[in-house]
């Protein structure tokens, strides 16, 4: 695996993760209620049995430290594979796209419901849906132009 591509793609990951990560804490900020990332995190939490804030509470600054830490190591390690999994070659655009909806339907459809974190996401209108899946492609398709990027950084031409 190129070392730069890797590179390329966390780095594309990780900026694309903190957009997303910014967009649902000014959602909190506006709505004035927990985002889905909250209310994953208390899921997770309550199936350990560690106590959760009532639903409709905003989360702590600690809180909102441990969720969003762990939603950036996932884009994190979201980034490694799609570097894992594709290359040099790989077109950005159709890797980008598949790579966000490959990990859309992976969480949110597959293992989401299936670890009792959340709601089917079939269940949840299409609104959601469709602003799940918008976020999801830009995801990897920021990830997957910054691989390429980075791949051609110091190249001449």
């Amino acid at each position: 695996m190129n070392g730069k591509y890797l590179a390329g793609a966390i780095a594309g990951s990780l900026v694309a993760g903190a957009g997303i990560t910014a967009m649902m804490m000014a959602g909190e900020r506006k709505s004035g209620k927990p985002s889905e990332l909250i209310d994953l995190e208390r899921a997770s939490a309550r199936k350990f049995d560690v106590p959760t804030p009532e639903a409709t509470e905003l989360p702590t600054p600690a809180e909102q430290t441990f969720a969003q830490g762990g939603h950036m190591l996932l884009s994190g390690l979201a980034g490694l594979a799609y570097a894992a999994t594709t290359n040099e070659d790989t077109d950005p655009l159709v890797g980008g796209v598949l790579f966000g909806l490959s990990f859309y339907a992976l969480a949110h459809w597959l293992a989401g419901p299936l670890l009792g974190v959340k709601a089917p996401e079939w269940t949840q209108g299409g609104k959601t849906i469709g602003m799940h899946t918008v976020n999801h492609v830009a995801f990897g398709l920021v990830t997957a132009l910054a691989a390429r990027a980075a791949t051609r950084s110091g190249r001449s031409g």
